[in-house]
Parts: C-alpha cells; structure tokens; sequence
C-alpha cells in the first residue's frame, strides 16, 4: 500500500542563493544515489520556482530519485513532481486530494507532524503517503523547532496498523543517524549533514550505507 515513497536516506536542499551550485550539489547526491530529495527554496517568484525545480525535477527523473516540493503543491503540479510536503500552514491533505481527484493527476503528500502522535494519526487518517516527526535533534537549520522524542516511530506503529513510511529530521548527521533508524524512522531526512559536507557524493553514500547497516526491516 505504502510502496511509493521509499526508505533511506531523504536529502532536503540547503537555502543557498547560488543555483549553480545547489544544482551541482544535487547532481552529486542523484549520482550517489539518493532515494528522496526533497526542493526546499522559499521567498523566490513562481516562475522562477518552476524554472529551477523543473531542471532538479529533471536531474531526479535521471537518476530514479524521488523528488518533493516543500510547501507548495500548485508548484509540484505546475513541473510535473511526484510528491510534496506540507507543514501546518501549507494547505489541507483533503483540499489537495479533492483537488487532484478533480484534475485527475496524483500526487504522494507527506505532512510535518512535528512532535504531535495526534497530529500524525490524523494526517494518516485524511491519505498521507508518509509523515515526517522532528527536531529529534537540535538543528541548526531550524534552532527553535520543537523537540521531537525518538519514542515516538515506535508509538505511532503501536496506534495505528500499517502505518505509512515514518521520517525522522532536524539535526541528524552520520554521527547519530544510526540512533533514529533504531528508534524506527523508515527514512532520514539530512540538510546540512548531507549538503555542508566537504564531499556530498562520499556523504551521501555514507548515509546509504550506514541505513543498510542499521535498518530495523
């Protein structure tokens, strides 16, 4: 049933203000090979949005990775992406699905649950693809998120059968990474454990290989 959205590692772009850079760091994460990737580039026009999410879309079609718009879904639309990412403030699960029924297109959507098992089982009632738990360690990307207890992949598994793939982020490097697959997390999410490394493609096999070591499955 849950099939679609992989397991494994689950890079999240950097918001660096270089694209040539950013799409050269891709390119060496999809060359890796990265399972997921998710486009997080806020605060930039639309039409520019689409010009550059279209050519990671593009580089991911290429290389058999999954890519994820960040926040907005009329975008993944717009390029063609296979999935997106909402948090609280991003649009509502049923809105979107009622929407793409409409169009008939598809979409995987996967929700910010942050450290809430309610806000997850309600999530997983309305479709989501996956759902995503965190800060489960400080992050640097976002030093005020909440703290998300890594009990909580094995407590969602316990309110709900066949629960959808369950990601763990915020602060997870090569370092700990090993301490959230335990916990349960069927993916984990890295941005600047994987992307301010000096050798993204090394760390990204890294990441691969220390989830094939750990996998709980």
């Amino acid at each position: 049933m849950h099939t679609l959205f992989p397991s494994g590692l689950y890079g999240i772009t950097p918001e660096w203000t270089d694209f040539p850079r950013l799409l050269k760091a891709i390119e060496q994460v999809c060359l890796a090979g990265i399972p997921t990737l998710q486009w997080r580039r806020k605060g930039i026009p639309f039409e520019q949005a689409c010009e550059q999410a279209a050519q990671v879309l593009t580089l991911c079609q290429n290389s058999g990775t999954l890519l994820v718009i960040n926040d907005d879904w009329k975008l993944a639309l717009h390029i063609g992406a296979p999935a997106v990412h909402i948090g609280k403030d991003d649009g509502n699960i049923l809105h979107i699905k009622k929407t793409l029924t409409q169009t008939q297109k598809s979409l995987l959507i996967g929700v910010s649950c942050y450290n809430q098992l309610s806000l997850a089982q309600q999530a997983i009632q309305q479709g989501a693809d996956y759902v995503a738990f965190g800060a489960v360690f400080p992050s640097s990307v976002k030093p005020n998120a909440v703290k998300a207890p890594l009990d909580l992949f094995s407590q969602i598994k316990t309110v709900v059968s066949n629960p959808p793939p369950v990601i763990g982020i915020g602060g997870i490097t090569l370092q700990n990474a090993h301490q959230v697959i335990q916990a349960g997390a069927d993916s984990i999410a890295v941005i600047s454990g994987l992307f301010e490394q000096d050798d993204i493609r090394q760390t990204c096999q890294d990441f691969i290989q220390l989830f094939k070591q750990n996998n709980h499955d």
